[in-house]
């Protein structure tokens, strides 16, 4: 069954069209869908896709439907993204450091967890593991800091994202000697 829909420019939504149901191709109520659709404007509402991606500092908000080859497709337009909160930077930190972890095989702990380990490369990446983390939240601290005392603007989260520090393991990933 396909349904059609109209287009509220004041909710800027879609609604059922009304008495118009069809089933195998053929349309059971008020004509065929084309007659339908040409006369009361109501057409497929097109599969969902995903938002644009917008420009660095805005964000794709949902503005209505457009008509495309016959089917309304969800409509997008871009605005300026807040700025962003501590929060923000600090889910980016989190995000960067979990990604970290998780290449190097770790998932369901850090590998600081390792620190007393026997196996001479856990134990290496215990040490990298919380070199690195300090120096991740020292720029962290270091940029907050600037920014409250007024030394600086604030970064976006993409320069923010682009300054947070790689890590340097000192034992190959497939070293394993114990």
């Amino acid at each position: 069954m396909t349904r059609y829909y109209t287009y509220n420019p004041t909710t800027k939504s879609l609604t059922v069209a009304p008495r118009v149901i069809v089933e195998d191709g053929r349309t059971l109520i008020l004509g065929t869908a084309a007659d339908y659709a040409r006369y009361l404007g109501a057409y497929p509402l097109a599969p969902a896709a995903p938002a644009p991606e917008p420009p660095e500092g805005r964000v794709a908000v949902p503005d209505g439907y457009a008509l495309q080859d016959g089917a309304w497709v969800r409509s997008y337009r871009y605005e300026d993204a807040p700025a962003p909160t501590i929060a923000d930077f600090d889910a980016a930190m989190e995000d960067h450091l979990r990604a970290e972890c998780e290449a190097r095989g770790y998932t369901t702990r850090e590998p600081d967890a390792y620190l007393n380990s026997e196996v001479p490369r856990w134990a290496s990446d215990a040490r990298d593991w919380v070199r690195h983390r300090d120096k991740t939240m020292m720029y962290a601290l270091e940029i907050m800091n600037a920014v409250e005392a007024g030394e600086r603007e604030p970064p976006t989260l993409a320069e923010f994202r682009a300054g947070l520090p790689a890590i340097q393991w000192s034992v190959a990933a497939n070293a394993l000697d114990a």
